[in-house]
């Protein structure tokens, strides 16, 4: 579980899409400094400072999805923190 950016809110969960290192399908929240709080299933929670300026992304108060995200290390963060299959 984690912050969602704002703009891009538009349903009750955070779509990631884990097979696509380039591009954000939701984006999460930057707001606290440039990063966003995760809490994780085995009950464990922390903040990840983002490293990519495609993902801190400015809130513009307009609902949007997918962000252009380059060979992201961000991204491929929340895949290494993740459940899905590697």
């Amino acid at each position: 579980m984690n912050d969602e950016h704002p703009d891009s809110i538009n349903d009750g969960w955070e779509i990631m899409n884990v097979t696509d290192s380039n591009a954000w399908v939701d984006l999460p929240a930057s707001y606290h400094n440039n990063a966003c709080g995760f809490n994780f299933a085995d009950g464990h929670s922390e903040i990840k400072k983002w490293l990519e300026p495609s993902t801190m992304v400015k809130v513009k108060y307009s609902q949007y999805n997918g962000f252009n995200a380059s060979k992201s290390r961000d991204i491929a963060w929340i895949v290494a923190h993740s459940s899905a299959k590697r």
